[in-house]
């Protein structure tokens, strides 16, 4: 936690109102989200300035606020005297500089660090699950990963004992930015995929952004890499403890309807494992969190207990049973690597018809007809009765699909696809849903939730 003589030392900042001893314990970015205590930092965006949102904030309680703008000080001060202000230059940049702050002041705390293409955030909260077995642990919070998102979660650093924090990019040079707040003790890296392709370039570049979180490791200075991954598995650096992990690290795997057996080596002695989700990707989380726990010597039964504790994030693979109709509501996001992987575990699934809704992939550029083909090509060895997609590129994959699914049916919006499945679903239908978070897939999911409702 900061005080306010810190973050002017860290922002170079100039005060103008407030006392220099006053600590700081929450920051925000969303004026609509203030309460009473909470620190504002007012970001400049393409279409809204922050700045304009700062009267609001103030007699919502906030604590104080940074600004690089001009403001009606007397107006401020009539809603609160004592109120702190700090003039910075940029305020984007001054929440970066302190949350660098606050993580080289709290050293003691070992940070692993987690990106990849897709996978992130399951992958942290698996190893969360299993670290809290028997550490104090700070996890990233919603999806507050990238140049914004990370500052605020590294100024919540304390006294953990380790935080599980995911980095996330989606241009060039936003892990240089990353790696300074992270300082990682352990870093993993899920895969190198086609997630933000569109502004990352190719799979080179975003490879070569995402390596760069091995450049800023200390203390334990490990780096856990994916063997089944083109990229990852051939990089080098004698630098750094490289630690490789697979899918053949897992033997004898069972899949169920609502979770994953499979076999495993810790401490060099096989153990089973159940983990209570469905997800082929789930296998390989539970791998990565055995590492890490045996290299923080987290007794085998407590592994055990922690990735059996772990359970899917809301709209991530959750399953929801309804009346007559079992739903997999995948909606929280998409890439193409996420959704094959989301299609092919639905596939192994038991079920009377399975049913697959997918609508587009966003943010893949001049990739997305091509991925959007490539990934009609996964229904040639997959068992689906029925597809419903929509969106511009889904016509794509179902150009494709149609070839090998027997009813394929191509839709305008979510809307237009939601009428079209409920004229289609019959009894002890399963049904999987994925598309990009702003294509509105999951008003489908809720829907249905009301409908079939028991």
């Amino acid at each position: 936690m900061l005080n306010v003589k810190e973050i002017l030392k860290a922002t170079n900042g100039k005060l103008i109102n407030g006392s220099l001893e006053i600590e700081i314990k929450d920051y925000k970015i969303d004026s609509r989200e203030i309460k009473n205590g909470d620190f504002y930092v007012p970001l400049i965006g393409e279409k809204v300035d922050g700045h304009k949102f700062i009267s609001d904030v103030v007699k919502n309680g906030s604590i104080g606020f940074f600004t690089s703008e001009d403001i009606n000080l007397n107006e401020i001060l009539k809603i609160n005297k004592y109120i702190v202000i700090i003039q910075v230059n940029d305020t984007l940049q001054a929440l970066q500089e302190i949350g660098i702050y606050n993580r080289k002041k709290c050293k003691n705390v070992e940070v692993i660090g987690i990106t990849g293409s897709v996978g992130k955030t399951s992958t942290r909260e698996m190893v969360a699950s299993v670290l809290s077995q028997e550490k104090n642990i700070m996890v990233t919070q919603k999806n507050m990963n990238g140049h914004i998102g990370l500052p605020i979660m590294a100024l919540q650093l304390q006294d953990q004992d380790i935080a599980v924090l995911e980095a996330g990019i989606d241009f060039i040079g936003e892990m240089d930015i990353l790696n300074k707040i992270l300082l990682a003790d352990v870093a993993v890296i899920t895969n190198i995929g086609t997630s933000h392709i569109g502004k990352l370039g190719s799979r080179e570049n975003i490879f070569n952004e995402k390596i760069k979180i091995a450049n800023n490791l200390i203390g334990k200075k490990t780096i856990l890499l994916n063997n089944d991954d083109e990229y990852l598995k051939k990089y080098t650096n004698s630098n750094v403890n490289i630690v490789r992990y697979s899918i053949n690290d897992a033997e004898n795997i069972k899949y169920y309807q609502d979770r994953i057996e499979f076999d495993t080596f810790i401490y060099n002695k096989k153990e089973h494992i159940t983990i209570n989700a469905i997800g082929n990707h789930n296998i390989l989380n539970a791998i990565i969190a055995i590492k890490i726990a045996e290299i923080y010597n987290i007794p085998s039964e407590k592994i055990i207990k922690g990735v059996a504790n772990y359970r899917n994030f809301t709209r991530r693979m959750e399953i929801v049973k309804l009346k007559d109709i079992t739903l997999i509501d995948d909606t929280y996001n998409a890439s193409p690597s996420s959704t094959e992987s989301g299609l092919k575990t639905v596939d192994k699934l038991n079920a009377k018809r399975k049913l697959a809704v997918l609508a587009d992939i966003l943010e893949l550029g001049n990739y997305a007809e091509e991925l959007h083909r490539n990934l009609g090509k996964v229904f040639e060895n997959l068992k689906y009765d029925m597809l419903i997609v929509y969106g511009d590129n889904m016509k794509y994959l179902a150009d494709v699909a149609k070839k090998y699914v027997n009813e394929v049916y191509c839709c305008n919006n979510y809307k237009e696809a939601e009428e079209l499945l409920k004229t289609k679903i019959q009894k002890d239908d399963l049904i999987y849903f994925k598309g990009s978070n702003a294509m509105y897939v999951n008003k489908i999911v809720e829907d249905l939730k009301k409908d079939f409702m028991n």
